[in-house]
């Protein structure tokens, strides 16, 4: 769990994967009373969350966990209801993960440049899709403080053999103007905003007002309805990331992640189709199928 706490690097699908197996260790029959045993796995839930409060994947898996238990007459009944769900989990967020990946192609035109930051699995594997099928030009990368994953990114697809320029985070919202389409990743989307990598929001509002769409590329286990995104939360990094020894009288403030309004949004890509920011409203009116019982 300390080890869930202190990622700040890992995207939200290495999270929400780890997250399923620790519910999944955990959902065993030990000899524990039902209640007691329920009790528990509540609490490991409000620790997970507590872990990672602004991943809307790792919300998903918690509230799965909560429901499969919750509905056992016998600890053994929830155990393997709780392991059935999440070895469900892990198999679907594979599959959807590719699934969305394959959408973005299509809507970007040919031979494009695009801008992305942070380290999203969905976008790189979107952004190699791209490539493979000739739509994809080259690719700027913003280094994504503090946890410089963004540099991770950029090697990742240099080395299969995309064209890659590595920027500072200051840089991206004047390149946002200069390239053909921005694609960000989520951590979480909900009817209001998109919860990403700190940074996002300025690139959006650049890319806005500079008439370029930005595409969110992501999975349907991000989009959470209103219930789960009431658990969000935007907290500060540790300023020691940032500036080690601040001068006297200097507050050092780092934030991981920032909420970008849905309206900068030109479209929503999941594995489900693709969706405009009034779609995806409709869309999280109701509740997340994955995490119905």
């Amino acid at each position: 769990m300390a080890a869930l706490a202190r990622d700040r690097v890992s995207g939200a699908t290495a999270l929400a994967r780890r997250a399923a197996l620790l519910f999944r260790s955990a959902a065993r029959d030990d000899g524990r009373g039902l209640g007691r045993w329920q009790q528990d796995l509540r609490a490991l839930g409000e620790a997970v969350a507590a872990a990672q409060p602004a991943m809307g994947s790792v919300l998903t898996v918690v509230e799965m966990a909560r429901r499969a238990a919750e509905g056992a007459r016998t600890v053994g009944v929830g155990a393997r209801a709780v392991r059935r769900a999440m070895d469900r989990y892990v198999r679907w967020q594979a599959g959807a993960v590719e699934r969305a990946a394959r959408r973005l192609p299509a809507l970007l035109p040919r031979r494009a440049t695009c801008l992305t930051l942070s380290s999203s699995e969905v976008v790189y594997r979107a952004l190699l899709a791209a490539r493979r099928r000739g739509r994809l030009a080259r690719v700027v990368v913003a280094e994504s403080r503090p946890g410089c994953e963004g540099v991770a990114v950029a090697r990742r697809l240099a080395a299969r053999g995309v064209p890659v320029s590595l920027i500072v985070d200051a840089l991206a919202p004047a390149v946002a103007g200069e390239v053909d389409v921005v694609v960000l990743g989520a951590d979480a989307v909900t009817r209001t905003a998109v919860w990403n990598k700190c940074g996002s929001l300025g690139v959006a509002l650049a890319a806005s007002a500079a008439r370029r769409p930005t595409f969110v590329v992501t999975t349907g286990d991000r989009l959470l309805a209103p219930p789960l995104a009431r658990r969000m939360a935007l907290r500060e990094a540790e300023p020691g990331a940032m500036l080690w020894r601040p001068p006297r009288g200097v507050r050092a403030i780092d934030r991981l992640f920032d909420a970008t309004p849905l309206r900068l949004i030109t479209l929503v890509v999941t594995e489900e189709g693709v969706m405009q920011p009034a779609a995806v409203m409709r869309r999280l009116a109701r509740v997340h199928p994955l995490a119905a019982p």
